[in-house]
């Protein structure tokens, strides 16, 4: 079997589906490969249906899958990445690498509601890959699900909290009372040197988009940019609920930042009613998931993307060549 794991030789190959192409290509350009894709449309009666191209092989190489789990249909995300997987069956190793994976439906809140992660983590332990990585998980303990396969989780809050630094934000806001520790390890990087504030909330988890059914702000508003930094941005409404008390409250600019972005029904309103009232001074994310035109449309002074590909293309390296991830965790 060929050692050959250099950059600049035929020891990897980096293949995607039908999730996010452009952020695949920028990927592997900035590794100088062309990337793989596996063609996953499905036939016309809607079966799966998997082809790869017929002139690859991934003998004695390392396939380093490059996906989204993202809401797009009960079951297919997961069913496309299962036949990827098996399209790379001829790999010596099998790397996944999961920009965004949403954990969102994770607690049982109601009674006959069973939570998604478990079965979703069982399903893709028994592809046998490598390693499974993962980008600002909803919870990071979900990682452990993933046993024994070899698990790492890294953020790109870390490029969220370059750019508020940038834009110089004085102070820091939690969208809940479990945020609190996301605004605590933010603040430890970002060093505003003020209290952070918490916009608690309660959700009606009974409802397709748990709506917010109760808002209210704690702590006193020290600065004129504030900053709301949240794990993931589905339906905006504790955003849209945040952002709303806090202007109430009295702050001047209130900027909004999550990695992830997977809007569901009624986050473009939201978002344009922020943006309408001059309520949101800016929302800023990344493509871990592809972004529809639409709300690349609100321009970059109000919805900023911040691209990922450089952060993923250096893990990747450090997986390829057996080094050690931990310099990415933080």
């Amino acid at each position: 079997m060929s050692n050959n794991n250099g950059l600049n030789g035929n020891g990897f190959e980096i293949v995607s589906g039908r999730a996010n192409p452009e952020r695949a290509k920028k990927i592997a350009k900035n590794l100088g490969k062309e990337p793989i894709f596996i063609d996953t449309k499905p036939w016309g009666n809607g079966y799966p249906r998997c082809v790869r191209p017929d002139d690859i092989t991934f003998l004695h190489k390392k396939a380093i899958i490059i996906t989204s789990l993202k809401y797009d249909g009960i079951g297919s995300p997961v069913e496309e990445l299962e036949l990827m997987a098996d399209a790379c069956g001829s790999a010596s190793e099998i790397h996944i690498i999961l920009t965004w994976f949403c954990t969102k439906d994770d607690v049982s809140h109601n009674p006959g509601h069973v939570p998604t992660i478990t079965w979703i983590a069982h399903r893709l332990t028994r592809l046998n890959p490598k390693s499974v990585n993962f980008f600002d998980l909803h919870q990071s303990s979900h990682v452990e699900f993933f046993y024994p396969i070899r698990r790492r989780r890294f953020y790109f809050l870390r490029l969220l909290i370059e750019d508020a630094r940038k834009t110089g934000i004085g102070q820091i806001a939690a969208t809940d009372d479990g945020s609190t520790k996301r605004a605590r390890k933010v603040e430890q990087f970002l060093r505003t040197g003020k209290p952070y504030i918490i916009a608690a909330k309660e959700h009606d988890h009974k409802s397709e988009n748990s709506q917010v059914s109760f808002q209210q702000v704690y702590g006193e508003i020290l600065a004129d940019k504030i900053c709301l930094f949240d794990d993931m941005a589905l339906s905006l409404n504790t955003i849209k609920g945040a952002v709303s008390s806090l202007k109430e409250k009295g702050a001047k600019e209130v900027y909004a930042a999550a990695p992830h972005f997977d809007p569901t029904s009624g986050a473009y309103e939201n978002l344009k009613e922020l943006f309408d009232k001059g309520l949101l001074t800016r929302f800023t994310t990344t493509n871990s998931n592809a972004i529809e035109q639409k709300y690349l449309d609100f321009g970059p002074d109000k919805f900023k993307v911040l691209d990922v590909s450089i952060f993923v293309s250096d893990v990747i390296k450090s997986i390829t060549h057996g080094e050690s991830t931990s310099a990415y965790f933080d």
